[in-house]
Parts: structure tokens; C-alpha cells; sequence
């Protein structure tokens, strides 16, 4: 067990949400105000204010302090696997891809138009790429691993089991992530929650969610660029079968993988779940 004598305090989940929705609402009617254009056409900028403000509060919820991050830091560095991350993120990738090629492939055999505006979606999102990187690669990993590991799960875990707590949280985190890749966002917070009982420590699964983000924005904005040059390939309905069988073959190669990995770990899940006198909340981050 991991567990370091600094104690960090424990955040509620409905207050926090509340905060959130507040900030969210706060920030927007103050930027209504003051020149609606920056609200209009800064979303993602507007974003990365409303998620950093929110990051501040859970720092003072946890009582975060430089002595306690310095402490985290090093414990952080003693037990990295870079290994171990990479292959996380690379099974992520793989459901991830896997995935949105069978929802494509199926929404091409019910209608074609909607599938091509699902396939274009994404690159509409990154209007602004410093904004969007910041976002997507800085602050989104911060605030949802604070949230969803730190806050959901562990409340969660606390008042149920680890069992419940990591199934509710990862379900959350992948419904709120509504796009083509869901079922990959699921089980990517199936695996962040593993990764921070193995090592009890927010900052292995903050780095996972910081390279797989990183590595997605990367492909993103080199397609947009490429997009913006030439014309927009759609898809057809004679695409759908072969979406459909590379789909399958990716995604089940992914869930191997992600089998192996569950496998792997399974001895840190266990012993949490059956034992929480040994799973010290306040002492874990």
C-alpha cells in the first residue's frame, strides 16, 4: 500500500457540481456584459476559464499546499512506468478508433447524412487552436482526473464499494464525453481508476489523460489543416461494411488488451474492494 502520512481533505460530490454550474453560469453572464462577441466566439477560451476556476476550487476544497504537491511530485517520480502508461494509451487509442468505426458503420446503414456530419463534427470543435489546446490537453485532464477519480470515485468507493464507485464514475466520464468514441471514454476511466488505486497517486492517471489527449489534438489539428485544403470526403453507404468488420477487428484487439491489463492489476482492485479500513481516503490523491 501507498499511503503517505499528509493528509488531503475530502471534496462531496453535489457541492462540487453545484460549483461548477455556478462558475459556469458566473462567468458567462459576466462575459455577456462586458462584450457578448468574447462569448460568442471564444467558447473554448471562455471553457478553459470556467475549468481553471474550478480547478482553483478543488485545490482549496483538498487542501492542496506546496508541501503536500512537492510530496506528490516525488512520490510520482519513484513510481512511474512509462511502459505501463504507454500501453494504456495506446489501448485507449485503439477501443477508442475501434469503437467509432462500428458506431460509423452502423449509423451509415440508417442514414448516411447523419453519419457524415458525426464524422466532420470534431474538427468544427478546435476554432481556436491555442485555446482548444489548452483545454483539451491542460486543463480537461486536470479537472476531470480531480473529479472523477479524486472526488467521484473515491466518494463513491467510500459510502459503497470500489466495484460501484469505479463503474459509476467511468460510466459518467465516458456519457459526458458525447461523441463517436464513448464506449472508449468508458473504459478509458475504467483504466484511470486502476492505475490510481495501483499507484495512489492522481498524477499517473493525470499523465495518461495528458499524452492521450495530447496525441488526439495532434491528429486533430492535423486533419483540419488538411481538411481546410482539400474537399471533404463523405462517406458512403458502400463504406459501411467495411467500417463495420475493420471496427470489430480493432476494437476486440483493444479489449484484449484492455482484458490483459484488468488481468495484470487485478490483485490492486481486490484487495481495495473487499478491505477499505486499508483504503485511507483522506490520505490518498
Amino acid at each position: 500500500m501507498f499511503i503517505r502520512k499528509e493528509e488531503f481533505n475530502e471534496v462531496k460530490i453535489i457541492p462540487s457540481i453545484l460549483v461548477y454550474i455556478l462558475l459556469s453560469f458566473g462567468v458567462s453572464f459576466i462575459l455577456l456584459f462586458v462584450n457578448r462577441e468574447v462569448l460568442n466566439n471564444n467558447a473554448n477560451a471562455v471553457q478553459v476559464i470556467i475549468d481553471f476556476s474550478f480547478i482553483l476550487f478543488l485545490f482549496y476544497k483538498l487542501g492542496v499546499n506546496l508541501t503536500k504537491i512537492q510530496n506528490l511530485i516525488n512520490d510520482y517520480l519513484r513510481k512511474i512506468n512509462i511502459k505501463e502508461i504507454i500501453d494504456v494509451v495506446f489501448t485507449q487509442i485503439v477501443i477508442s478508433f475501434g469503437t467509432t468505426l462500428l458506431i460509423l458503420g452502423m449509423i451509415c446503414l440508417i442514414n448516411i447524412d447523419t453519419a457524415n456530419s458525426l464524422n466532420n463534427a470534431g474538427e468544427d470543435v478546435f476554432t481556436n487552436t491555442i485555446a482548444s489546446f489548452i483545454l483539451t490537453v491542460i486543463s480537461a485532464p486536470i479537472l476531470e482526473e480531480l473529479f472523477f477519480r479524486v472526488v467521484l470515485f473515491k466518494r463513491i468507493s467510500k459510502f459503497f464499494n470500489v466495484y460501484i464507485g469505479m463503474i459509476l464514475s467511468s460510466l459518467l466520464f465516458g456519457v459526458l464525453h458525447m461523441e463517436l468514441a464513448i464506449v472508449g471514454a468508458v473504459i478509458f476511466g475504467f483504466a484511470n481508476c486502476i492505475l490510481y488505486l495501483k499507484y495512489r497517486n492522481i498524477l499517473i492517471p493525470m499523465t495518461v489523460h495528458f499524452l492521450n489527449n495530447f496525441l488526439v489534438s495532434i491528429h486533430t489539428f492535423l486533419s483540419s489543416d488538411s481538411g481546410a485544403s482539400s474537399d471533404v470526403e463523405l462517406l458512403s453507404q458502400s463504406d459501411a461494411s467495411a467500417y463495420l468488420i475493420l471496427g470489430a477487428i480493432v476494437f476486440i484487439i483493444g479489449m484484449i488488451l484492455f482484458i490483459r491489463f484488468i488481468v495484470k492489476n487485478r490483485k490492486y482492485i481486490e484487495s481495495d474492494a473487499f478491505d477499505n479500513k486499508t483504503y485511507n481516503f483522506n490520505k490518498l490523491l
